[in-house]
């Protein structure tokens, strides 16, 4: 057994690199391989808030842990040291949390099981637990988790049961749910000294290969557009498009984490205040009670414990460090006389603190868009600047920045983050920004309209390439439409000629003619003018054909309105 450090040092990462861990290697904290029995993850709580306080004897690794399909790293990483067999859980469960009249809201009714304290939902936390209790069954799945895990067919479904046999899991969540959490890393701390200690479960570390995904299809690159009806439709096409067009990528240098990313993947939902789940594709599916519980945080100022920001204290209790600059810029002539006149309004939205002060920039762009409903200048911001010098902020917000719009009297609101992660983070993101939009439309009087998310870097983590594809088989169904809202083509031959009048969709007022003897000619011109839809695209292109045969056989043509 002398010699199984050895191996473990000499073993090859998923980065092609010597040493352990031998995968998921960034934003973890690890020792050289030792003897070291165990494993803490803190799940959704910010690391600074344990890591520092966290006694290092017998400890191996410590980490966040925000997804189910985690678990396929961690087993992984376990296999790649057999010295592990204890593994620590505390920290934060979910990344918002539960509403405060969680055991009235679901009751055990859906997909949860409420005990009064918490839920059992789809999170990392509960799928560690199922992993241990339950293992995998016969299709390699956990219980409960079908569609949000999956183990690579190359570790073997023996070595995945020998990592839940020999791995016990030490549950401070379950085993103190009304303690802090500087109380359950102290009782960490504590089991980091008295823990029995133990050899290693195998004689060798073993590392296993990788499936290979599919590779993705051409694309010219730059900004790639997706619309859809509803939240949860608008993600399959999402999950579509980055899956077929997203180039491989890796998330920062020196890690392994690889991803198929676009950049800037624009997203256009026509009915974000819809939350209707009867379509329910997502990986973690979701609850009304899950979402209630992200838009009460993200309509909060409040910073939860063991967070470094949350996007509703950013967007709510946006700091600044000068609380008398901002006083005397208020209460200065010139900026009581600029354009709104003199009135206490101007702070109504700050809460002045010691030397400090927060903004309310939700509120702030309410009561400016009252006086000013046409305004362009209602932007709120998360980031800054002096946090995110030379960008090594130990937790930079993914969204930068809002903007709402008043168009066609609707509240339009756009929204860019700057990575994004699509699989778990757009949806529940998403959710919030309708949430936030629906906020200032109704603090205006207007109704809310379209919502758009740019993501900087849109991506999909490698660990959710099999779910995702699993997840498009069963749920992208396409349906043929004619209501493309660039117009509709009415087709004809008039005078020996290709006639196509393109018609509003809501008045069918005529508002362009094309005409040629050929469908090339006409399609051309059609293509040059504008944008339009590739299945209305397709349709218009089969019905020139068919009028173009017709006129040259100088027969009948009748456009088909199927």
């Amino acid at each position: 057994m002398s010699d199984i450090l050895e191996l473990i040092s000499k073993q090859t990462g998923s980065d092609g690199k010597k040493g352990w861990p031998v995968c998921v290697k960034d934003r973890i904290s690890y020792a050289k391989p030792s003897k070291a029995n165990v494993a803490i993850t803190f799940l959704w709580t910010m690391r600074d808030e344990v890591i520092p306080k966290l006694e290092k004897e017998n400890l191996i690794i410590a980490t966040n842990f925000y997804t189910p399909a985690g678990l396929e790293g961690m087993v992984r990483n376990i296999l790649g040291n057999p010295y592990i067999r204890y593994l620590i859980l505390l920290g934060n469960e979910y990344s918002s949390k539960r509403p405060d009249n969680c055991a009235d809201n679901c009751g055990g009714k859906k997909e949860g099981v409420c005990d009064g304290k918490s839920c059992s939902e789809l999170t990392s936390a509960n799928a560690i637990r199922a992993f241990f209790e339950k293992g995998i069954d016969e299709n390699r799945k956990i219980p409960g988790f079908e569609t949000a895990v999956h183990f690579d067919n190359n570790i073997t479904s023996e070595m995945i049961e020998r990592v839940r046999k020999n791995i016990e899991l030490i549950d401070l969540n379950k085993k103190m749910p009304d303690s802090s959490l500087d109380e359950k890393i102290d009782e960490a701390n504590r089991l980091l000294k008295t823990l029995e200690k133990k050899p290693a479960f195998m004689e060798n570390p073993i590392v296993f290969d990788y499936e290979e995904s599919e590779e993705s299809f051409p694309f010219a690159g730059g900004p790639l557009m997706v619309r859809g009806s509803t939240i949860p439709k608008t993600w399959i096409e999402i999950m579509h498009n980055i899956y077929r067009y997203g180039r491989d990528n890796l998330m920062n240098a020196d890690t392994d984490r690889w991803v198929k990313e676009i950049n800037n993947l624009i997203a256009v939902i026509h009915d974000p205040q819809n939350i209707d789940l009867s379509v329910n594709p997502f990986l973690v599916p979701l609850t009304k009670e899950k979402i209630d519980a992200y838009v009460k945080e993200i309509m909060s100022p409040e910073l939860p414990e063991g967070k470094a920001y949350t996007y509703g204290n950013k967007l709510r209790a946006f700091l600044h460090s000068n609380s008398k600059e901002i006083k005397d810029l208020v209460n200065s002539k010139e900026f009581k006389d600029f354009e709104f006149g003199k009135g206490s309004h101007l702070d109504s939205n700050i809460k002045y603190l010691d030397g400090k002060c927060e903004i309310n920039q939700v509120r702030d762009i309410i009561d400016a868009l009252k006086r000013d409903p046409y305004s362009k200048a209602a932007v709120a911001i998360t980031w800054h600047v002096q946090n995110e010098l030379m960008r090594k902020h130990k937790s930079s917000p993914c969204l930068v920045l809002l903007q709402p719009i008043i168009q066609d009297e609707k509240l339009n609101l756009m929204v860019y983050f700057r990575s994004h992660e699509m699989v778990q983070g757009w949806p529940d993101n998403t959710y919030g920004m309708a949430a936030i939009q629906k906020e200032i439309a109704d603090g205006i009087g207007v109704e809310p309209g379209i919502l758009t998310l740019i993501s900087g870097s849109a991506h999909i983590y490698n660990h959710y390439y099999k779910q995702v594809e699993d997840m498009l088989k069963k749920f992208r169904k396409r349906e043929e439409r004619f209501d493309d809202p660039v117009g509709r083509f009415i087709i004809e031959i008039k005078d020996k000629k290709i006639v196509v009048a393109l018609t509003d969709p809501h008045t069918g007022k005529e508002l362009e003619k094309y005409e040629g003897k050929t469908a090339k000619e006409v399609y051309i011109q059609i293509a040059s003018s504008g944008h339009i839809d590739t299945e209305h695209a397709m349709y218009v292109g089969s019905e020139l054909g068919k009028a173009e045969t017709a006129l040259k056989k100088e027969k009948k043509y009748e456009q088909d309105k199927n």
